[in-house]
């Protein structure tokens, strides 16, 4: 049985050490990323490539789960990774 891949980039902010944006694609400052809520670009700040990969729903991720990432790709464009205690508190600041 032969799993799908596709690329995937990961980028942290300079505000937020701890949060990870994934992205299906590789941005610069000529291509900014225009999927990703300008919310969550404000939250995270300036955006450095961590690593760049080849992400299958079998791999496995030390923080996240492959799948929700691909799911959240086709959903949304993107994926953010939040430390578990802090994603509640930003889902109330930022979305009530």
């Amino acid at each position: 049985m032969t799993t799908e891949s596709r690329p995937c980039f990961v980028y942290k902010g300079d505000r937020k050490h701890d949060h990870y944006l994934y992205l299906p694609h590789e941005i610069s400052e000529s291509s900014p990323p225009d999927d990703v809520p300008e919310v969550v670009l404000n939250l995270l700040g300036d955006l450095s490539l961590v690593v760049e990969f080849e992400l299958s729903a079998d791999r496995s991720l030390a923080q996240a789960d492959a799948k929700q990432v691909l799911a959240d790709f086709k959903a949304q464009g993107f994926y953010l990774q939040m430390p578990k205690r802090d994603m509640l508190a930003e889902e109330e600041a930022f979305f009530n």
